[in-house]
């Protein structure tokens, strides 16, 4: 990990966002057991904070995301952290009223596109916003995440297809953590890295250590760079999913603990903190109170989210906030 091509400042604000998003996810993980959460699947990132944060600070002022379920600290650096807690519990303060929970949640003022419940949906459409951006002609590229067992989905073969014939200005991000929900890679596709998939569809594509948020930044601000130039480009993510594939799953499935126990002793937030703190950028001190000052924000987000109201029925089956035409054709 070099950390001299970044300023103090970006050090710091990285680790930060790295921790907030570590440290939320706590607060989830202790309100679960208390019946304090909506009810639904919980998709944990903890452990993999890292490859959200290098994206998000790669990202140029006209670019787009499409982040998938297990991105919570992208979603928090990049929106106001109450009013993503309140789309989480269901409140009409949310960012979607309260209908988008994590699946479906997206801010366009922010770059922010929906992803989609159903896996692999979201390539054909993250493609026609690259080639949106093309055709109008106006600056930036998409971002197209998924994990790997969404890759073998046939949308995403026809999206890389299409995405390198069009050249359009796309990086498709795949976090491989080896787990499609329960199903091994080993049992999902014969190749060893998913970026060899790139050499089919005539693009470029690069194989990164997830947990390494400097390398994940480096390798993103490069691949960002060729699909501004028209060159699509995959950028595979290795990374260890350490808890289940939602909170509640057993994983009776796994065999590859030694592997999780080898991730959490070489932890992505550690990692850092072992180099900011050789490189005399923060003090053990200084972490425990920023460490601190984070974990208030995250309990002020939830109360905040507690304190907002649930939508009525009326706008719970208002059309206008589903279609941009309602049935019988009338416009908004």
């Amino acid at each position: 990990m070099d950390m001299i091509d970044y300023p103090k400042n970006e050090i710091i604000k990285m680790y930060a966002q790295m921790a907030f998003g570590r440290i939320y996810q706590e607060v989830i993980l202790e309100r679960l057991p208390q019946g304090k959460m909506t009810r639904g699947f919980c998709h944990m990132s903890i452990g993999i904070e890292s490859y959200s944060i290098g994206i998000l600070n790669a990202m140029g002022p006209d670019d787009y995301v499409l982040p998938h379920h297990r991105q919570h600290a992208l979603l928090l650096a990049r929106l106001d952290p109450k009013l993503f807690t309140a789309e989480l519990f269901g409140r009409t303060t949310g960012y979607g009223r309260g209908k988008s929970y994590e699946f479906h949640l997206s801010s366009p003022e922010r770059k922010l596109l929906p992803n989609g419940a159903i896996l692999g949906s979201h390539g054909p459409y993250s493609v026609g916003v690259a080639l949106a951006l093309k055709l109008d002609k106006k600056p930036g590229a998409v971002i197209s995440c998924c994990g790997e067992g969404t890759t073998s989905e046939g949308n995403m073969h026809e999206s890389m297809n299409l995405a390198s014939v069009l050249k359009v200005p796309i990086v498709f991000v795949f976090e491989n953590n080896n787990w499609a929900i329960s199903q091994p890679a080993s049992r999902q596709f014969a190749i060893k890295d998913i970026a060899s998939r790139a050499a089919a569809y005539g693009m470029p594509g690069v194989i990164v250590d997830g947990h390494d948020v400097i390398a994940v930044r480096h390798a993103m601000e490069k691949a960002l760079e060729l699909a501004r130039q028209g060159i699509p480009n995959v950028v595979e993510l290795k990374t260890v999913r350490r808890r289940g594939h939602f909170e509640g799953d057993m994983q009776k499935y796994r065999d590859d603990q030694e592997t999780v126990h080898e991730s959490v002793k070489n932890d992505c937030i550690l990692r850092l903190e072992r180099k900011m703190a050789k490189e005399g950028i923060m003090t053990e001190t200084e972490i425990k109170e920023l460490k601190a000052r984070l974990r208030v924000q995250a309990e002020e987000a939830f109360a905040f989210a507690e304190s907002q109201p649930l939508p009525d029925e009326a706008e719970t089956l208002d059309p206008h906030q589903v279609y941009a035409t309602v049935p019988g054709g009338a416009a908004l």
